[in-house]
């Protein structure tokens, strides 16, 4: 194959690989174009268009904010949503983010702009809300581990200090040899999880003696990459039972 022919065909395969991850639709009447840009949950963006003359209107027919309905995160989105839209360049009318009345030279940027803005928000309110429902259900593990270990045992937070750096690890059991368990929350999200990883990793590398364990809400609604913790750290129900909690204290 010469370099022409070779070049021709590149260009065919990368037509090809866009055509597959953006494509133009009509929906409901209405023109739509989905783009490769994913929200949280894995779906992709869509971006409805409407012409005036020589002007778009572009929208995300509120599908950022329909994202974080479903995971109940709704009320974060409508807290970040008007700071994010007006860093992109683009504005929310109380359900979707748009760019008003485009001129034709700049359409592709009002749909990058749109897209990505949607899926800013979307993130921030489930990032808000992820921390928010931790913070909670630390509170929860911290009064659990003080009834179960006594309450002059147990600090709310502790500086522990790993092979490459410190960190502040919560419901720290200190028993009268100066051993110590961690029961740090943990929430399914991929941010709560990478970090937890992290800070066990590193903590594990530096003292063998300490009994790290991950406390989630239910075990069996972890999906595999959350699992995936158990190999640094042991993964609790925050409602095992008493002796399960303290023969995890004493396994390190």
């Amino acid at each position: 194959m010469t370099m022409v022919g070779m070049d021709k065909f590149i260009h065919d395969r990368i037509r090809q690989a866009l055509n597959r991850i953006s494509n133009i639709r009509e929906m409901d009447g209405r023109l739509v174009v989905d783009v490769p840009v994913m929200y949280p949950s894995g779906a992709t963006a869509t971006i409805e268009i409407n012409r005036n003359g020589d002007s778009y209107w572009v929208s995300d027919m509120g599908l950022g904010r329909l994202e974080t309905e479903l995971v109940a995160a709704e009320d974060y989105y409508a807290r970040v949503v008007g700071k994010v839209a007006e860093a992109f360049g683009v504005k929310f009318d109380g359900n979707a983010i748009f760019a008003m009345w485009t001129p034709s030279p700049r359409l592709e940027a009002a749909i990058i702009a749109v897209s990505n803005a949607s899926n800013k928000a979307c993130s921030e309110a489930i990032r808000h809300a992820e921390e928010a429902k931790g913070r909670r259900q630390n509170e929860r593990i911290f009064q659990r581990i003080q009834d179960i270990f006594g309450r002059k045992s147990v600090a709310r937070s502790a500086d522990i200090r790993g092979r490459h750096a410190e960190w502040e690890a919560h419901n720290v059991v200190i028993f009268p040899d100066r051993r110590k368990a961690i029961f740090e929350p943990m929430t399914s999200h991929a941010n709560s999880v990478s970090s937890k990883f992290l800070m066990f990793t590193d903590i594990k590398a530096a003292e063998q003696t300490i009994s790290l364990n991950a406390v989630v809400r239910n075990f069996e609604n972890l999906d595999e990459k959350a699992q995936m913790i158990g190999d640094v750290a042991n993964i609790v129900s925050i409602d095992s039972s008493d002796d399960d909690y303290r023969a995890l204290a004493d396994a390190a």
